[in-house]
């Protein structure tokens, strides 16, 4: 049976059709969404704030009439999923995350700007970002501290990452553990960005969570 509506939120550096395998993929019956996360979007200047975030992201259910969502994040797209999952614990049905960040925030922060350093300027413009922007969101993005939601999360909870993806690997097996239920899986041979770069495979993960 469908989900009422399956949200799909982006990372920092990527932009809503981050997810265009994914929602060319849908399921049948699957309604499906990918807004900007609030605080990102390009032309609207501003700290990033993940209470607000997450209130954005369970605003979905008034613009489309449904009294439950499935979220799918990526990067910051998954930790604005968990705390909208704790916010409204009973507007959340599930849980998809992946590229989760890791746990400990000064190495989160370091590993982020790190990449922001390396990032080619094409990119960041077509998020709609400088390379100082970019930098100010990743130390806002690295200060969050996903515990306080945690232990109200009720929703079915599938946490990817990809084998080869050392750090992130653990990093996702340390918020699967602390999410009541939550199933953890690593796909072999990949890296991060699975949504990308092993489409097939998270593809038929997610789909088939969000079925089972």
């Amino acid at each position: 049976m469908p989900v009422p509506l399956l949200v799909f939120l982006h990372g920092l550096g990527q932009t809503p059709p981050y997810w265009q395998h994914q929602v060319t993929a849908l399921p049948a019956g699957t309604r499906a969404v990918a807004p900007w996360l609030e605080g990102l979007r390009p032309g609207r200047p501003g700290d990033f704030d993940l209470d607000r975030a997450a209130d954005a992201v369970l605003g979905q259910l008034n613009r489309f009439g449904v009294d439950q969502v499935a979220l799918a994040g990526a990067g910051l797209g998954a930790s604005v999923a968990v705390a909208a999952a704790g916010r409204s614990p009973a507007a959340v049905s599930h849980l998809v995350l992946t590229d989760v960040p890791p746990k400990a925030p000064k190495l989160a922060g370091l590993v982020q700007r790190l990449a922001v350093l390396a990032m080619p300027k094409g990119r960041l413009a077509d998020a709609g970002l400088d390379r100082a922007r970019m930098l100010a969101l990743v130390r806002a993005a690295s200060g969050i501290d996903l515990g306080h939601w945690l232990p109200a999360v009720t929703a079915r909870t599938l946490v990817l990452a990809g084998a080869a993806d050392q750090a992130g690997a653990r990093a996702a097996s340390e918020l699967a553990g602390r999410i009541s239920g939550a199933r953890l899986e690593t796909i072999a041979g990949e890296g991060a960005d699975l949504p990308r770069t092993a489409t097939a495979a998270f593809n038929d993960a997610l789909y088939g969570f969000l079925d089972d």
